[in-house]
């Protein structure tokens, strides 16, 4: 088992964690169930899980439905596709 993650040295939990949280971050950080969301399952090579959403346009700044869906399994046969995930927070 990896090594449970801590907060970097000076990092006070008690100033980002809100007063009435059942949970500090280092009780969310030893979590097992957490940490194995956390643990990479697929290796390179692997088929990645199939995804299937809605496509939006956000071409004039508003989220518009367009009616059509995105089905990974379907574009990868017809062409590679990458995947970017990110966090904005």
């Amino acid at each position: 088992m990896a090594d449970t993650p801590k907060l970097p040295a000076g990092q006070d939990w008690k100033a980002i964690t809100p007063e009435d949280s059942p949970k500090t971050p280092l009780d969310t950080f030893a979590d097992p169930k957490l940490l194995d969301l956390a643990t990479a399952k697929l290796s390179v090579g692997d088929p990645a899980y199939d995804i299937k959403s809605r496509i939006y346009d956000y071409s004039d700044g508003v989220e518009r439905d367009t009616g059509r869906l995105f089905h990974l399994a379907t574009v990868t046969k017809e062409k590679p596709v990458a995947l970017i995930f990110g966090s904005y927070t």
